[in-house]
């Protein structure tokens, strides 16, 4: 093989050795993102079964396929297996068209997921007081987020749950005592006013932030990951041809 060849082989290499090295890291960021999420929600994982889709588990099984991947592009441009090679990238192009029609349909029905969510909240807080794993989900939930209610306190009125009418759990309280939250209307200072929904969107929105950079990084590193892996092929099969 020709020095010039060879030259341009290593570098092809190199190059998408860096690619993989940063799919990598993007890979092991998801699967970190994803574990913070869950740990953040472990306490309230009853009502967040409930009321989500499951999405930090999502992100933590799309990081750990990423790892493994990178894992077998490494090993098939070391060992400058074609074969290899081109399975590496025919599999990023299927992850790459999966992450695309995912996307699409999460901002397609965003809308619809936000009004399901209310709805299952709502469902879930017709259970405090009558399931324990519930009733302790929803305080912990409430302290942590310090909110009360789906939309707002003002829900738990309508509630056929155990608490009595027009007052909160204990747990909407800003300083949480005995009986704080009866006659929530008249000592509604005492409450947290903001609903639980709100507060939860907003939070998973400001992860998501994170998520949608983290996307963009990885859809442009894929694509330089195809076109690079295409180009490696093609320069050991000239390899061969010119033996």
């Amino acid at each position: 093989m020709k020095p010039e060849s060879q030259d341009k082989l290593v570098c092809i290499k190199a190059g998408l050795f860096c690619i993989i090295l940063f799919f990598w890291v993007t890979g092991v960021a998801l699967i970190c993102l994803g574990a913070s999420v869950q740990m953040k929600l472990s306490d309230v994982s009853v009502v967040v079964v409930e009321t989500s889709s499951g999405a930090p588990m999502v992100l933590t099984i799309v990081g750990m396929v990423i790892f493994f991947l990178c894992g077998f592009g490494a090993v098939a441009v070391i060992k400058e297996n074609s074969i290899l090679i081109k399975s590496f990238t025919g599999i990023m192009l299927l992850v790459f068209a999966a992450e695309i029609i995912v996307g699409m349909s999460a901002y397609s029905y965003r809308d619809t997921l936000q009004r399901n969510m209310l709805g299952r909240f709502l469902k879930v807080l017709n259970k405090y007081g009558v399931e324990k794993p519930i009733t302790r989900g929803v305080d912990l939930l409430q302290q942590e987020f310090q909110c009360c209610g789906a939309t707002n306190f003002t829900d738990w009125f309508n509630m056929s749950s155990g608490i009595h009418q027009n007052s909160v759990p204990s747990s909407c309280c800003r300083i949480v005592q005995q009986k704080c939250g009866e006659d929530a209307l008249e000592h509604s200072e005492r409450l947290y006013h903001e609903g639980c929904v709100l507060k939860m969107k907003m939070w998973i929105g400001e992860h998501f932030n994170v998520i949608g950079s983290v996307g963009i990084g990885l859809g442009f590193t894929q694509i330089l990951g195809i076109l690079f892996s295409c180009l490696l092929v093609k320069t050991l099969q000239e390899k061969y041809v010119s033996m």
